[in-house]
């Protein structure tokens, strides 16, 4: 369902190989959290750049990414918004010349690729009432490119799903094809399909993955898994880890059939390997992206009982790098940009990176090491570095985000962090229970009651509260990053968790029907 946050997975034995030993790093002071105005890079550059005549020279506009995937949480908020402090800055006469020439020339090289939207308040594109009504049972949106999918559980237990167009709302197709099923668990857009997964049929230990064609719903595929199985979804592959038969496979989300299958007795669990296009494009308020960057290179981490890990290209299952000893499949592993992040459990709790390109040869670095009291959680790639967040407490008072593995590391002390969610290669949005702090090249750019997504690598969208299954209203915000917000109106009447959105429009199932709505 759309607004969720994804899932994280945890646990390694300390010491069991060199590779798996390396120079702890000093843990640093976390320091205490400044609240200021928003401070954008590029638009100082901007400004400069138009004092001195205009744009830079090779400038071209770059186009807004577009689709959708999304995932549910966070609750109402109930605390006061921060205080802040405005911070100003006293510029002589010959310092303000320098600097003009300095941002001039950095304009050149950091005029942003994703410049603001367009915001405007929100319009109604359409309001649809679906063929068949729909229940409470299971109700979610889904918007990929210029259509927007809706899927509802009908009184006769049937799953009725439709298309529109988003830029007129005109319905391109519905039926009931996807069948029944005992519970419905979630639906993701792909280019050419939408693919629906239903929960474990108590009475057959069964779960159903059906995918309709996304351009007239035509059922293209059905196929039965374990209630153990797993699966994950690349750009146009399916990763099944089929348990009951022992066999990893890879299927073309086209048309379901097999593109390649191999043994895998040891229960295994995946890691699909991101790149930076995943940090760009609309995402959930857990970070899952709504349309997978893919590429023909796409690849990703299997992990084994024996602590083996494999990089796997995704549409051949070929293996590309192997190396024992390295991660559980408990352990809690991110995989982004040719690099492979593993928590070490247990008290020491060190942080490593591996090279995936050279897995076997070269030994991982060290990029932390936990404290005795300190859990390490919600791994995180974030532009160049790796996000997490150290906690000393159930509690989440002591959080503390990090970034860290290079140049630009930062940490801020941050309570009460759910989720991390990247925007582009300097922003972070750090999800609480209760609202949304904002990190821009490391400085906190603000705090906001609610729930704030990544729309583009620059913009983002801020729900007044949490996203909840209950009908209710929600104030809508868009802001670039380094700029004011926009006053975007309200969302009546809807069900937070099930909306989904690009980087114009944002779809939601309400109490009996599905709205679309513009905003940009």
């Amino acid at each position: 369902m759309a607004g969720q946050g994804d899932e994280t997975q945890p646990r390694f034995s300390p010491g069991v190989s060199e590779a798996a030993t390396p120079t702890p790093t000093p843990a640093t002071v976390p320091e205490s959290p400044v609240y200021a105005e928003p401070v954008d890079p590029w638009a100082t550059a901007e400004a400069a750049a138009i004092a001195a005549g205009g744009q830079p020279g090779g400038y071209t506009p770059h186009p807004h990414p577009e689709g959708t995937w999304t995932v549910p949480g966070a609750t109402e908020p109930t605390v006061e918004k921060r205080s802040r402090r405005r911070l100003a800055m006293i510029v002589g006469g010959a310092v303000a010349v320098v600097t003009v020439i300095a941002t001039a020339a950095a304009a050149f090289l950091l005029w942003p690729k994703f410049p603001a939207l367009d915001y405007h308040s929100l319009r109604e594109v359409e309001r649809i009432t679906p063929g068949t009504a729909f229940t409470s049972t299971f109700a979610d949106s889904e918007v990929y490119g210029e259509r927007a999918f809706f899927a509802g559980v009908t009184e006769a237990g049937a799953l009725h799903t439709l298309a529109a167009d988003t830029g007129t709302g005109e319905v391109l197709w519905e039926n009931d094809n996807a069948g029944r099923a005992y519970t419905w668990k979630w639906m993701y857009a792909r280019e050419k399909v939408v693919v629906l997964h239903s929960g474990v049929d108590p009475t057959t230990s069964r779960s159903r993955v059906v995918a309709l064609s996304s351009e007239d719903g035509k059922l293209i595929w059905d196929e039965e898994i374990g209630s153990s199985d797993e699966l994950y979804l690349a750009s146009d592959v399916a990763l099944w880890v089929n348990r009951e038969a022992k066999k990893l496979t890879g299927l073309d989300l086209s048309d379901g059939t097999v593109e390649w299958s191999v043994d895998d007795p040891d229960a295994t669990t995946l890691h699909l390997v991101t790149g930076i296009g995943d940090l760009t494009g609309p995402a959930g308020s857990g970070g899952r992206p709504f349309t997978p960057a893919g590429g023909e290179k796409q690849r990703f981490v299997q992990i084994d009982a024996d602590r083996t890990v494999t990089v796997r290209d995704v549409r051949t299952g070929d293996v590309l790098q192997q190396r024992a000893e390295v991660a559980s499949t408990s352990d809690k592993v991110a995989a982004h940009d040719g690099r492979l992040y593993v928590v070490e459990p247990g008290t020491t709790k060190r942080v490593f990176e591996y090279d995936l390109a050279k897995l076997a040869e070269t030994q991982p670095v060290t990029l932390y090491t936990a404290g005795d009291s300190e859990d390490v959680d919600q791994l995180t790639p974030c532009g160049d570095l790796l996000c997490l967040v150290v906690s000393t407490g159930y509690d989440g008072k002591g959080d503390v985000v990090r970034a860290l593995g290079g140049e630009g590391a930062w940490e801020k002390a941050v309570a009460g962090v759910e989720d991390l969610v990247a925007v582009g290669s300097n922003g972070l949005l750090a999800v609480g229970d209760e609202g949304t702090t904002l990190f821009v090249g490391g400085k906190e750019a603000w705090y906001r009651l609610g729930v704030t997504v990544r729309l583009d690598a620059r913009n983002v969208l801020t729900f007044s509260g949490g996203l909840t299954s209950s009908v209710s209203d929600r104030e809508l915000s868009g802001t670039h990053l380094g700029e004011e917000s926009v006053n975007l109106g309200v969302l009546s009447e809807v069900r937070p968790d099930s909306c989904s959105w690009n980087t114009s429009v944002i779809a939601c199932v309400a109490e009996k029907d599905y709205v679309i709505q513009s905003f940009a």
